[in-house]
Formats: C-alpha cells, sequence, structure tokens
C-alpha cells in the first residue's frame, strides 16, 4: 500500500541558524520517507535560503515572503501550497524525534475517526540540553501526565487545558481544518488549530510518549507576554465560548477570554494607548463581568508611571 504524503511546515523569522538547522535535519531525518519540508520565511531578506541551500534534499521546500505574513499568516499560507495528507507543524528552533511521523501517521491510517494524533514532549535548553524536571512539570500542567493512550472523543476537554502541543508534537489531518482560516489568529495560531480540530467533531489519539522536544529560551518564554499573542489568544477563547459545540467548556472559555482581554488592556494601559485600553476592556466584561474587566475600564485615568514593569514589556501592536 502506498503512503500518503506528510508535510512538514516550519515557519521562520530571523531564525537562529544553529536552530533552524537542527529543525530541518529532524525533519528530514525521519523514518517515514513519504514526506516534504516546507521552510516558509518571514524575515526581512532571504539570507536563510543559505541553510536550507545546504541540507540538498529534493524533498525541503524553501519560502520567503514578501511582504511578510505575520505568523498565522505564514502558517496559513505554508498549508495551502503543502501536497501533503497529513500535515505537522514544527517551531523553527525545535525538533523531532526520528520515528515521530511514522508513529502518529500509523494512528492516522488505522484510526479514520481521528482528526488529529499527538504525544508527549521534551522540554530542553538554548544549547539541546533536554531539562527532565521541567518535561515533566510540562506534562503535568498540561495535562499530558496519566492522561489515558488512545482516542479521546470529543476532545474539548483537551482544547480546554492547552494538552494538544499543536505546535511540535502533533500530526493532523488536512480535511480536518476549515477551508478558510483566521487571519486574526497571530502568535496564538496553534490554540486557534487545536479549537478548529476539536470542531471538526472527529477524536484525537493519544502516544504517551515524548517524540518531540520544545525549546525553552528568552524568546519563546516572553512570547506569551506580548500583545499580538494575547489578542489572538482571547478572541480564540471568545469564539470557542461562542461555539455551541464546545458548551462543555463555556464557563472556561469565558473566563480565559475575559481574562486574556484584561491583559490587552493593561498592557495597551502602559503603552500609553488609552483608547486601545477602553476597547479591550469592553471586550473583556462583554466575555464575562470580572473585577479584573472593571479594573480596566478605570486604568486610562490612573497616570502610566503607576504600571507594574512586567506590563512595559511585550507592548507590541496585534
Amino acid at each position: 500500500m502506498t503512503r500518503p504524503l506528510v508535510s512538514i511546515v516550519i515557519a521562520t523569522y530571523k531564525s537562529r541558524v544553529d536552530h533552524l538547522s537542527v529543525a530541518i535535519a529532524s525533519a528530514l531525518n525521519q523514518s517515514w520517507a513519504e514526506l516534504e519540508v516546507i521552510v516558509s520565511d518571514d524575515s526581512p531578506d532571504d539570507s536563510l535560503r543559505r541553510v536550507t541551500d545546504s541540507f540538498r534534499d529534493a524533498r525541503l521546500r524553501y519560502r520567503h515572503n514578501v511582504p511578510a505574513l505575520g505568523v498565522a499568516r505564514n502558517h496559513w499560507a505554508s498549508f495551502g501550497v503543502a501536497q501533503g495528507e497529513f500535515i505537522a507543524v514544527l517551531n523553527h528552533d525545535d525538533w523531532l524525534a526520528p520515528h515521530f511521523v511514522e508513529r502518529l501517521a500509523d494512528v492516522l491510517l488505522r484510526e479514520p475517526c481521528a482528526a488529529v494524533a499527538f504525544c508527549d514532549h521534551w522540554v530542553i535548553d538554548t544549547w539541546g540540553r533536554r531539562l527532565d524536571a521541567q518535561s515533566d512539570l510540562n506534562s503535568a500542567v498540561y495535562g499530558r501526565a496519566g492522561l489515558a493512550e488512545g482516542m479521546h472523543r470529543p476532545f474539548v476537554h483537551l482544547v480546554g487545558l492547552q494538552t494538544l502541543p499543536v505546535a511540535m508534537g502533533a500530526l493532523f489531518r488536512r480535511r480536518a481544518l476549515p477551508a478558510v482560516l483566521p487571519d486574526h489568529a497571530g502568535p496564538a495560531y496553534d490554540l486557534w488549530l487545536a479549537y478548529l480540530l476539536c470542531a471538526s467533531a472527529d477524536g484525537a489519539w493519544y502516544i504517551p510518549q515524548r517524540l518531540s522536544a520544545w525549546r525553552a529560551h528568552e524568546n519563546s518564554l516572553s512570547s506569551q507576554g506580548d500583545l499580538a499573542w494575547l489578542q489572538g489568544s482571547a478572541a480564540c477563547w471568545r469564539e470557542m465560548a461562542r461555539d455551541k459545540r464546545l458548551a462543555s467548556i463555556r464557563p472556561l472559555a469565558r473566563r480565559k477570554a475575559a481574562l486574556g482581554y484584561f491583559s490587552c488592556a493593561s498592557r495597551a494601559w502602559a503603552g500609553g494607548r488609552r483608547a486601545e485600553c477602553l476597547r479591550f476592556a469592553s471586550l473583556s466584561l462583554s466575555a464575562l463581568l470580572t473585577f479584573k474587566g472593571v479594573v480596566a475600564c478605570l486604568l486610562p485615568l490612573l497616570p502610566r508611571r503607576l504600571a507594574p514593569a512586567r506590563w512595559l514589556r511585550g507592548q507590541g501592536a496585534a
């Protein structure tokens, strides 16, 4: 039987050459031979092309986006040109174990009701050293420690816990995604992917092995404080709260949307953008009436110098 093509998408932006090289090598060195690797680059120039050229592998394609597409649209555009029946997303500074694709693709071939197959992952440091204690903590925090192997259908609760590591530990069917993907997802594109896969009404199959690695460093750890990530995440939780198919996690989704928009409001205020602060405060209150949402409405009345230092970080425009 002919095995289906698998597409591995790596979105880049001013990536470190050594980290990107490791990611590409791990994608090409899969035991599953039927694959393509797409490197889609949002960098100001195409200097990263030399990294892909150095592999001299016909399965590897490089795309340079002019103008830059942004995090979510970079991934969506890559999905559009990908030819595989199954797709995996690999962060430009992470890596996959050699049997990652084979283990997950075998599940999707065997289980037609699975929209996605996913695994656990290691946490590594900037230099690629495995961090066992942080890996165990990460698995526990995101609900993979003790999670039963096999099919979870529906898997709404897994989306609510953010259990699926879509950006480096999952393989999904192209057909499980809608034809039009949300441009406003921004850096929270992985949360949106988990939601959209869940909304397909198919199942998720879990393999309790660490078949990939997520690199923890300053940029990755600080990205979740960025206004663009916060806004994309809050918008996703708001959409989940409105989706009748996800009724079981509606209270959780409303709370996360409210808190997410409060964080957006606080950072907009710290950046001196009072009109944006009020808009985000209104969105927070519309998601759920909370004390923080009320506080957000009052922030524009306060002098900016009172903003905590953590609010002054990650004020980039969404």
